[in-house]
């Protein structure tokens, strides 16, 4: 199990990354179609601080169990959201095959945790966003052919579900 209260000092984390998660939704929701750059710098920018908060949860996360996991997935998201924000107008085109396995993959991670440990904080609001995960990845690997403006959209739909889950999450982590 993951032990949360060691990661109290770090609630603000969430918060953060929420609150840039739902800026970001918003603005693919409202504005998907002013540039393709834009898109992909915050898809970027998003798996940076996504990777960044993974990174911290793992690195002063109480017990060994699940650490490599985040680790990784930190580590991954760090790298690919500086490779994605260096080069948002020449990887558009791979943008969404990224997004997508990683949205996948973190949403199986957050899925799982929130069936197998029981402690964790809102644990109902982890599976939920472990499901919108794995469902916009999903989608997105569905239908490739879609235009960006379909990306823009799930993904935006994707980051206020998922800024206002870190954001409810942070809150919770801090009160522990």
């Amino acid at each position: 199990m993951f032990n949360y209260s060691e990661v109290k000092a770090y609630w603000w984390l969430f918060l953060v990354s929420g609150l840039i998660s739902v800026f970001m939704g918003a603005a693919l929701v409202f504005w998907p179609g002013k540039t393709l750059t834009v898109v992909g710098f915050l898809i970027g920018l998003w798996m940076l601080f996504f990777g960044i908060l993974r990174f911290v949860m793992a690195v002063f996360g109480g017990e060994a169990e699940g650490r490599w996991i985040l680790l990784i997935l930190g580590i991954v998201g760090i790298v690919l959201g500086i490779v994605v924000m260096k080069n948002p107008a020449e990887t558009i085109g791979i943008i969404a095959l990224i997004a997508a396995i990683f949205w996948i993959i973190s949403g199986l991670i957050d899925l799982f945790r929130g069936i197998t440990d029981t402690e964790t904080p809102s644990r109902g609001w982890v599976i939920f966003g472990g499901l919108a995960a794995v469902a916009a990845g999903a989608i997105i690997l569905l239908w490739p052919s879609a235009s960006i403006l379909v990306l823009a959209w799930v993904a935006g739909i994707f980051f206020l579900v998922d800024g206002v889950m870190q954001m409810i999450a942070s809150f919770q982590i801090k009160k522990i």
